[in-house]
């Protein structure tokens, strides 16, 4: 029997020792009262399609979600627990859409089975799986132009490698999902000839059909690394060739999850004379976004603006004086968010440079009432005025046109004046008065 077999056989018994009431310390599977089953170990290898990149959950998450919290408790292994930034370039990301699993693994972006990152013979003599899951190929097929036998081949000196330091391990070998590209469907055919001519009872070597029912536009972002939908399309895969092996896989439908980034951005906007400037950071993965605005002043709904923006900032021309509203929705490849996913939204007011007024002209009616006059200043809509009262600036009138009769400055004191230019919400330059004091 196979280590990942006895320890799958040693957990099911304790299970049932415990429920018949046999004391623990007499259970046959060794375990120790108050101890749990020692979890089946398994050590996930590949490439892009196992690694992930940032914003994804990975078909890694999609499996510890299935295996958590059954009677076989499972234990992922390896040296690594990142994803890669696709858009930084580099690995090292956290950016999980949700870290909360085991998200230790032996992948990374870019990887081939003939240029393994670290040799099988040291992951297996580290970690000890019980399980080897491979899933390498693609990249020995493209990138290396190897020809399918070759790489074919080569997925079998893995299986050998590994058994050369535990012949009791089991492997799972994963198909390419790439079955549209050249060599892919070749190389799945002799990933089963490898399988068929390794498996025995000693060492269980199992396909998983990762390739069976793939499509490019649906399960993948890119048309070649794994969305939300793919990724559990390969977890499931993968989980059928487990249960095979003794793994406690729960039965049931698997979800059928939204695609595309599931956070929005972290949006600022300024405003400028007839333009608004966005910027904003994140969210990760996101390869591009959608800009929505609606001008607010008249009432108009959201609308998407025509095509995608790439990196972190963008301006486009707005009416001055009117309030515009913007939000980003963002892309991941050819994936647009599904269940409304955006960033947080903005409002700005365009409006020009509104210089100072100038020209003050002050002239009294009468012992109360003021008339202050200036030159009227280019695109504002009105002016606000203020004067210093009880150590304050205090609001004495707000006015369209370019002038302010007022009850509020008596003559018997002098006083100080500020006039602002305005457009809508929108402020312009102060300019400083004397009043000053006049005749009782």
């Amino acid at each position: 029997m196979t280590s990942a077999r006895r320890r799958a056989a040693g957990s099911v018994l304790a299970l049932v020792l415990a429920l018949a009431g046999v004391p623990a310390a007499a259970r046959a599977d060794g375990t120790g009262e108050g101890t749990a089953p020692a979890p089946v170990r398994i050590l996930i290898v590949g490439d892009s399609v196992t690694h992930g990149s940032a914003g994804d959950w990975t078909w890694r998450y999609r499996l510890w979600e299935r295996l958590r919290g059954t009677a076989t408790p499972v234990d992922f292994v390896g040296p690594r627990e990142d994803l890669f930034d696709n858009v930084a370039g580099n690995a090292g990301s956290l950016d999980y859409a949700d870290p909360d699993f085991d998200r230790d693994h032996a992948a990374r972006w870019g990887m081939q089975v003939d240029v393994l990152d670290v040799p099988i013979e040291t992951l297996v003599a580290d970690y000890r799986p019980d399980i080897v899951v491979e899933m390498l190929g693609v990249n020995d097929l493209t990138w290396g132009a190897r020809p399918p036998a070759t790489v074919g081949a080569r997925v079998g000196r893995f299986v050998d490698d590994a058994r050369g330091v535990d012949p009791e391990v089991d492997l799972v070998l994963a198909e390419a999902t790439q079955h549209w590209k050249n060599g892919v469907p070749e190389f799945n055919a002799l990933l089963g000839d490898q399988v068929a001519a390794r498996d025995d009872a000693d060492s269980r070597v199992l396909l998983a059909r990762t390739a069976d029912g793939y499509d490019a536009a649906r399960d993948t972002w890119d048309g070649t690394h794994p969305n939300a939908r793919g990724e559990v399309r390969i977890a499931a895969a993968v989980a059928t060739a487990l249960a095979d092996l003794g793994v406690d896989v729960p039965p049931g439908p698997w979800p059928t999850p939204e695609v595309g980034p599931r956070t929005g951005a972290d949006l600022v906007a300024t405003a400028g004379d007839g333009q608004v400037s966005l910027d904003w950071t994140g969210p990760p993965g996101a390869t591009a976004s959608y800009v929505w605005t609606r001008d607010r002043t008249d009432g108009e709904p959201w609308r998407r603006l025509p095509g995608q923006v790439t990196g972190g900032s963008w301006t486009g021309s707005f009416a001055n004086g009117h309030r515009h509203q913007f939000r980003l929705q963002p892309v991941k490849g050819d994936d647009e968010p599904e269940g409304g996913v955006y960033s947080n939204v903005v409002t700005v007011l365009p409006a020009p440079l509104l210089q100072a007024p100038t020209a003050f002209r002050v002239a009294r009616r009468n012992q109360r009432v003021t008339v202050l006059r200036w030159q009227r200043v280019a695109a504002a809509d009105h002016y606000v005025v203020t004067a210093r009262q009880h150590g304050r600036w205090v609001v004495i009138g707000r006015t369209p046109s370019a002038r302010l009769a007022t009850r509020r400055l008596p003559v018997r004191r002098a006083w100080r004046v500020r006039v602002e230019s305005r457009l809508v919400e929108a402020h312009g330059d102060v300019a400083r008065i004397r009043v000053p004091r006049g005749r009782r």
